[in-house]
């Protein structure tokens, strides 16, 4: 095959990629997969031979993939209910690949959701070579992961939001409640916001909204005056909004719920007399729906979200690759392999790469990871208009420099 000298080659060379990948699930029931950037102009590699059941805790050793001098692992879930979004993360991770890597780099795909479940999933990528794992999607697998792959030393990028997964070699790539939270806060305070309040789930997501709610408002200057709860099997959320409506007065209401929800509730908020022209209503990152834009008490709202630039540029080399538009998720995978070949280049693919002080560059915009797994991401504040989302306060292009 000729070197690809423009986009067009490029892009043939994605589609087969895209194709190889399909046939290969098909034949191994998703069980295994390796793929390396046929940035040569080299179709892509053919599957390795699914491998032997691997030891308790294999030790990391040098990349199996012939050719390849860094292997990465991917966990997803490629069956089950969750097939869908597993096969949508696997091709953007191996379009970063394609776009980001060299053919030193190899990703190693295994099921999350096959016989051995995350952890047999996790030691076959180890005992391929795999020096750091991302993956898996969901907060279970990857608690139930992290202690495998840190007693081998070897990092876990996870793509889960649950940031009580974090710790010392593992972290937590998803774009956490605390960071939406914190942005809004900081920004509603530096518009005179003092007074904040909160109609949240009850749930666990609800709970870690209240907690990052609390922790927020007294670093901005400010204080939480009201939350309530409200349970997610209802129907009708009058008597909840009218509960909050007496626990005033506040300058800034955060409602970080989504669809159906928050449709049902956003004109309860001018029923029970919660004037939003002088309340501030507070969003986040599930408001990036185009219908809000109808809800009247809205109008003005404010939510932090990464930067819908980025993302739109993914979804069109994504479709010219895959024929289809991503699941939202589809960026994590995709930054994260694109992370690791940055790093594989520099021969620093290890926890001291992973959390480099000047991070990364993604589709959701900058990115770095601390030493406690946690992520770091720079937000924009989004505002609601009739006539759709404008940018209210755009993100910082870069992190500060680590204090201390």
């Amino acid at each position: 095959m000729a070197q690809p000298s423009d986009w067009t080659g490029r892009l043939c060379l994605a589609r087969a990629l895209a194709l190889t990948l399909a046939l290969t699930l098909a034949a191994c029931g998703g069980g295994h997969r390796v793929a390396t950037a046929p940035q040569t102009g080299q179709a892509p590699a053919k599957p390795a031979p699914a491998p032997a059941p691997a030891p308790a805790t294999p030790a990391p050793a040098a990349s199996k993939i012939e050719g390849a001098t860094a292997t990465v692992g991917l966990l997803l879930p490629l069956t089950g209910p969750n097939a869908g979004l597993g096969k949508a993360l696997s091709q953007a991770g191996q379009l970063a690949l394609f776009e980001t890597g060299d053919d030193t780099t190899a990703l190693v795909l295994r099921d999350s959701e096959a016989v051995g479940g995350p952890v047999g999933g996790a030691q076959a990528t180890m005992q391929e070579g795999a020096t750091v794992i991302l993956g898996p999607v969901f907060a279970a697998h990857a608690k139930a992961v992290a202690p495998v792959a840190t007693a081998a030393h070897v990092p876990v990028v996870s793509f889960t939001t649950d940031k009580t997964v974090a710790g010392p070699g593992v972290y937590v790539m998803g774009i956490l409640p605390s960071l939406q939270v914190n942005r809004e806060v900081q920004y509603a305070a530096s518009q005179g916001a003092k007074r904040f309040a909160a109609l949240l789930p009850s749930t666990p997501y609800g709970q870690a909204v209240a907690q990052a709610l609390n922790e927020a408002a007294p670093k901005a200057g400010g204080s939480v005056v009201a939350i309530e709860y409200y349970d997610t099997s209802a129907v009708d959320f009058s008597a909840v909004v009218q509960k909050l409506a007496s626990d005033g007065p506040f300058d800034a209401l955060l409602i970080p719920e989504g669809g159906a929800r928050l449709h049902a509730i956003a004109p309860l908020l001018a029923l029970y007399k919660i004037d939003t022209t002088k309340v501030k209503v507070l969003g986040s990152a599930l408001w990036t729906d185009p219908t809000l834009a109808s809800e009247p008490t809205l109008s003005g709202a404010w939510f932090a979200s990464p930067s819908a630039d980025g993302w739109g540029a993914f979804v069109q080399r994504y479709h010219a690759a895959y024929g289809t538009d991503p699941p939202r998720l589809a960026s994590l995978a995709y930054d994260a392999v694109a992370m690791t070949t940055v790093l594989a280049k520099a021969n620093q693919l290890n926890d001291g790469g992973i959390t480099r002080p000047e991070g990364f560059t993604g589709v959701d915009g900058p990115f770095r990871f601390n030493v406690d797994g946690k992520v770091e991401r720079n937000l924009d504040i989004i505002e609601v208009q009739p006539t759709g989302f404008t940018v209210k306060d755009p993100a910082p292009k870069a992190f500060p420099p680590p204090q201390g």
